[in-house]
């Protein structure tokens, strides 16, 4: 039977029990002209994965703006970024609020069906999801709401327009349950830890107001009988077994600084176990990958509860203490620039490569993003960087969310076009990783940047904050997560700023029942100070960038021309402007307000290419200097052309008296010779010119 409901404090528009009726749940939801429709599908799986198998995918289709795919296949290709990092964000939500013991497949499946540029998709997508979820058989222990908060006229509001989010200096996406947060991530320009508590919690709000929506349309609706998911094994008895197994002494090797001891020590923990219990493993057969799951949910709170008693953490740090941080910049010759940034076992390396505005990545995307600056960053994360052996089969979800995560943070650094018309590309390989390669990424990229002598108006650092709960309820943050605190923690906290503020966020949070607001302000202000850390350690190596662009960048040159010029310049079919760009070894950009951008390798003759392309928009003065070739003799004088298809005249005057009479022999067809323009009439095109006196050349083939 279907249902409507609205949310009209929202402008939601819900219909249940009409679409995708096979799906286990499904939620249709529309917002004005915004049509998102989520589904969800479980099943039992095979055998015991040792993890929750859930997926969520979101789609946009450009149907939903009245649009046909460009390509030659004419159908929506691979995910796009944008739809990776929306299905991140819905995943990051909703995987904590499942029952720990619950392993069946789920799979979520997202579409957007219509959008009409202002009402944004993600908010409904994550409500959306949330609904088909309570409503399935799938014990789901939501429900959640998800908001988009930016800064609007200095005052926080929730759910902004279109127009008004990307005009804001701060957006940030949040999803929660009605207990607390669940998922922050976002860009700032500089904004204080005090101002983004304020945020999240404004954000919070609007949530709660979901959620009490929700629950009453869930009710209303009804749900389907739940299924429990759980492995048919006495959980209990053995998770008493190994917590009985787990003391103190057994689990102290783990506390090391050596990340291969800590592995070795706990495979031999893990093993002893299996070997001890061999008979009755056998006899129950027992999936060893079920007990491994059981034996880390034992495992983590022992090793919590011991952190707490030792007052350290595994690796003998204190909570605030970061690891050891060295940088070296410059080590790769023929990149424009690099950095090697090392945070205790964490290696990036970045370089960084500047283009023209040709090398712009241009995507189709339904809705529009910030796009006032060029700027591209890749993360990469080869297997060997964690010393695994897997199919390397391009770049995977974790790969585009870090990469974004530290392109976000590095945007407000980053000049504007109109003053730096180049396009940035930074390469971000991970070398070792054990915690926090994202942050790693965005110190060493804003350090390449440096390198290379892009004009950065700052210099960004960034560090990973984690989260331990003691048996008595008490909370510790800690900084500069490692890989193994991040397993057993409650938070995966990444924060990335300038001295002057925050630039990018991304805050997972693993515990159920959400976070008091102290705990947060504890968190970022022992992130701020982290942060400061890390930035001081950076700045022993470079405090600005270097006061010259790399000898290898592309040198450029910039000017504006008559728009009416513009078709002169590009030629029939673009065939003039294409010879420009030959015969010189250049580039060229023209906007559509005449602005032209020439760039160039250090080899090729960018000085060339701005004369020929001022001449074809009549942009010739007085006092211009050209390199010039002879062309034809007269009585009168020489004519020179000064480009292709550009002729002036040197008259005899101008020839010194004793060449006059032997102009054919000291002046011959096909030489070069530097003259500068005595008049230009613009009426009939005629040119003038004089030798460069400046620059005196013996003509000569």
């Amino acid at each position: 039977m279907s249902k409507r409901f609205t949310l009209e404090r929202f402008g939601y528009e819900l219909e249940l029990g009409k679409f995708a009726k096979q799906a286990d749940g499904s939620a249709w939801i529309q917002q004005g002209g915004t049509v998102v429709l989520a589904t969800v599908v479980s099943d039992a799986a095979k055998e015991f994965p040792g993890f929750l198998p859930l997926t969520v995918d979101y789609r946009e289709q450009f149907a939903a703006v009245g649009k046909i795919p460009g390509g030659y296949f004419k159908r929506e290709g691979k995910w796009t970024d944008k739809e990776v990092l929306t299905a991140r964000l819905i995943d990051r939500t909703i995987r904590p609020l499942f029952p720990e013991r619950f392993f069946n497949q789920v799979q979520v499946y997202i579409q957007l069906l219509s959008y009409d540029q202002k009402n944004s998709p993600t908010p409904l997508a994550m409500v959306a999801t949330s609904i088909a979820l309570s409503i399935s058989k799938v014990p789901f222990l939501g429900p959640i709401g998800g908001v988009e908060v930016a800064r609007v006229d200095g005052v926080w509001k929730a759910n902004p327009s279109q127009a008004e989010r990307l005009a804001s200096g701060v957006r940030l996406v949040i999803g929660g349950n009605k207990d607390g947060i669940c998922m922050v991530e976002g860009a700032a320009n500089q904004v204080s830890e005090k101002e983004l508590v304020e945020a999240f919690f404004v954000g919070h709000a609007a949530i709660k107001e979901q959620v009490a929506w929700q629950e009453k349309v869930i009710k209303d609706f009804g749900t389907a009988p739940k299924e429990s998911g759980e492995p048919e094994i006495d959980w209990d008895l053995w998770q008493n077994r190994i917590s009985e197994y787990l003391t103190d002494d057994r689990i102290r090797p783990l506390f090391t600084a050596d990340k291969k001891v800590r592995v070795e020590a706990r495979t031999l923990l893990k093993e002893t176990f299996f070997a001890n219990h061999k008979e009755q493993i056998e006899t129950e057969e027992i999936s060893e990958k079920l007990l491994e799951c059981i034996f880390d949910a034992c495992l983590k709170p022992k090793l919590t509860e011991l952190v707490f008693v030792n007052n350290k953490r595994f690796d003998g740090r204190a909570f605030d203490e970061v690891r050891p941080v060295a940088t070296q910049v410059g080590l790769l010759p023929f990149a424009h620039g690099s950095c090697m940034f090392v945070r205790g076992g964490t290696q990036a390396i970045a370089t960084a490569t500047l283009g023209s505005a040709q090398d712009e990545m241009r995507t189709e995307e339904l809705v529009p993003q910030d796009a006032n600056k060029a700027f591209i960053l890749h993360y990469n994360f080869p297997p060997f960087s964690v010393g695994e052996v897997r199919p390397m089969r391009g770049p995977g979800r974790r790969e585009v969310g870090h990469g974004n995560l530290a392109a976000t943070a590095l945007l407000p650094i980053l000049p504007e076009k109109e003053h730096f018309p180049y396009t940035v590309r930074i390469v971000a390989d991970i070398l070792e990783s054990d915690g926090s390669s994202s942050m790693a990424t965005v110190c060493s990229s804003a350090m390449a940047l440096m390198d290379t002598g892009v004009p950065v108006t700052g210099m960004v650092s960034g560090v990973a904050m984690g989260l331990l709960r003691s048996s008595d309820g008490k909370f510790q943050p800690l900084t500069d997560l490692s890989g193994f605190e991040d397993e057993f923690g409650l938070m995966d906290f990444k924060i990335a700023g300038t001295a002057g503020g925050v630039t990018a966020i991304q805050m997972d949070i693993k515990h159920k029942n959400g976070l008091e607001r102290s705990v947060f302000e504890r968190a970022l202000e022992q992130a701020r100070l982290g942060r400061e850390h890390i930035l001081r350690e950076m700045q022993k190596v470079m405090t600005k960038p270097r006061p010259e662009l790399s000898p290898l960048v592309p040198k450029y040159i910039s000017f504006m021309i008559n728009t009416d010029e513009i078709g002169a310049v590009i030629g029939t079919g673009g065939k003039m402007i294409r010879e420009i760009i030959e015969k010189t070894g250049t580039t060229i950009d023209i906007d559509a307000d005449g602005k032209v951008v020439i760039f160039g390798n250090p080899d090729a003759l960018i000085d060339k290419a701005a004369n020929w392309v001022k001449v074809l928009a009549g942009q010739i003065n007085a006092g211009d200097r050209f390199k010039g070739l002879i062309t034809r003799h007269a009585e009168f004088g020489l004519f020179v052309e000064l480009v292709p298809g550009q002729v002036g005249l040197l008259h005899i005057s101008a020839i010194p008296r004793e060449k006059q009479h032997n102009m054919v022999k000291d002046y011959p067809i096909g030489a070069g010779v530097n003259i500068k323009v005595l008049d230009y009439d613009s009426s009939t095109g005629r040119i003038r010119l004089a030798f460069d006196t400046e620059k005196p050349e013996t003509p000569k083939k």
